[in-house]
């Protein structure tokens, strides 16, 4: 399956039938909707020309994009493969369940959304993107964020590498193996509610905080230059400075931070935020 969604404002959704079924809905006779099959890949592309007819109408009447899937879509794994791009606008709805991956490349706009798939990416330029897991269980997950708001829940997986360039990231009820984390700046956010075996963290400046579930213990090998790493593990709560390495309870997970400036925040607390 491949959505790529130009300016409208698209909504996934599902019927009774074994039809998938597009509307479209524009004022704007610059644009157009187009839906093939291409080599087992299902399109829906949304095209546009320039005029200044399309200037005039865009923000008075906005397009509307309809993608209605049969029921069985939603978590049968029928589609091996999703790759969604929405340049602008808006995505709502639930994707379709796939036995492979989902791709989601946002450059402005909206996304709030689920998902169903063993691998999820995203990749936002800008914008804001909402989007929760429906499984729960996925074996890897990677997320990056140049900048704009994006905010998970339910990401459970074997592996997952969080980018944060600028801007705002909040992953709840996330984690369940390795963590691999990279801030430039902003804020970064991780709730784990499985066991986490090991973490890889760099912080360039901004703040990145992880929370562990309870009785969760480590290893943490930490390099700081300045800014602070703040550890809260096994009833202890410490603030490491230089460079070394200290363990915490049955040290199981394997930490390694380096900051250059920023913080970094590792605890069990229940996150809020």
């Amino acid at each position: 399956l491949d959505i790529s969604v130009l300016s409208a404002n698209a909504n996934i959704s599902y019927n009774s039938g074994n039809e998938v079924k597009v509307s479209y809905v524009t004022v704007d006779k610059n644009k157009k909707i187009e839906c093939n099959i291409t080599d087992g890949t299902l399109n829906i592309k949304e095209k546009s020309g320039f005029s200044f007819f399309s200037l005039f109408t865009l923000a008075s009447a906005p397009t509307k994009i309809e993608i209605s899937f049969p029921e069985s879509y939603r978590d049968n794994g029928t589609l091996e493969n999703a790759d969604v791009t929405v340049a602008s606008g808006s995505l709502s709805g639930d994707m379709p369940h796939t036995e492979k991956s989902t791709k989601i490349q946002l450059y402005s706009g909206k996304i709030n959304s689920s998902v169903a798939a063993e691998n999820f990416d995203i990749n936002v330029s800008s914008g804001s993107a909402d989007i929760s897991s429906r499984t729960h269980k996925h074996n890897n997950v990677n997320v990056s964020v140049l900048s704009g708001k994006t905010t998970l829940d339910g990401f459970i997986s074997e592996k997952s590498k969080y980018s944060l360039t600028s801007g705002k990231i909040a992953s709840l009820n996330a984690g369940g193996g390795e963590l691999y984390t990279n801030v430039t700046s902003g804020s970064l956010t991780l709730g784990c509610a499985e066991k986490i075996t090991g973490i890889d963290a760099k912080v360039a400046s901004g703040k990145a905080h992880i929370s562990a579930p309870k009785d969760t213990g480590a290893r943490v090998a930490y390099s700081v230059a300045s800014g602070s790493i703040k550890i809260g593990l096994d009833g202890r709560n410490e603030k490491l400075t230089g460079s070394g390495s200290i363990s915490y309870g049955n040290a199981e997970a394997n930490v390694n931070v380096t900051v250059a400036s920023g913080s970094f925040i590792l605890d069990t607390y229940t996150l809020s935020e």
